[in-house]
């Protein structure tokens, strides 16, 4: 628990020792949960991304995950330098004024298989914060809704005003139908159909754009009526 707590104070960045002092102070506070080289790995990861300026509370939540999965030590060194990277190509595509909350959520999206042009599509179609349509971008890619697809589905509502928690509901009304079976591509189109509807444009984007026409859904074949 002390580790933890010394890495809380590497994020409220008061600690004033240098990175080394700091790497030495974190192994010696980690006598069982990490062993030292990664305990010091660790801290070094932390330090380099605060002053880098990406937000460091996601890598302190990757190690308590990695805690709690009881991973090995450079598993949880390995997942902690992958996210830093991530947030650090996510702040690139998205610019050096995107706020925490969207580089975690452009590093989810990252993760998920979306690429650098995807977050600055979705970047470029609003000026409000795009956290909620970077973390359905990355809902979709990870239910089967190729990126491109995804990321024009995402646009398309932020270009009509759609609320955050509608562009969310997207995202989670796919994956749920997936759980169920149905196909990716044709749950998104139809819960976009459904989304477009509440916002008074009905099929516009789906009857417009090319690559969006929804594919055909079987209908059960009627039975015969038997006569007596």
């Amino acid at each position: 628990m002390r580790h933890l707590l010394f890495l809380a104070a590497i994020t409220l960045g008061t600690l004033a020792q240098p990175v080394r002092a700091q790497q030495v102070a974190y192994a010696a506070n980690v006598p069982e949960e990490l062993d030292s080289a990664t305990a010091v790995a660790v801290s070094r990861e932390i330090a380099r991304a605060r002053d880098r300026g990406i937000p460091v509370e996601p890598l302190i939540a990757k190690v308590r995950e990695g805690r709690l999965k009881r991973a090995r030590g450079p598993l949880i060194r390995l997942a902690v330098a992958r996210l830093a990277e991530r947030m650090d190509s996510a702040r690139v595509a998205l610019g050096i004024t995107a706020t925490s909350e969207e580089l975690v959520a452009g590093a989810e999206a990252l993760g998920a298989g979306a690429g650098s042009p995807s977050l600055k599509s979705v970047r470029a179609a609003t000026t409000r914060s795009i956290a909620a349509p970077l973390g359905t971008l990355a809902q979709l890619v990870l239910s089967g809704v190729a990126p491109p697809r995804a990321v024009e589905m995402i646009v398309s509502l932020l270009k009509r005003n759609a609320a955050p928690g509608m562009v969310l509901a997207l995202g989670n009304m796919v994956e749920a139908d997936v759980a169920t079976g149905l196909g990716a591509d044709q749950s998104a189109i139809i819960r976009l159909r459904g989304i477009e509807a509440s916002l008074g444009t009905g099929d516009a984007l789906t009857a417009s754009s090319p690559g969006m026409t929804p594919p055909a859904i079987s209908k059960p074949t009627p039975k015969p009526v038997r006569r007596p």
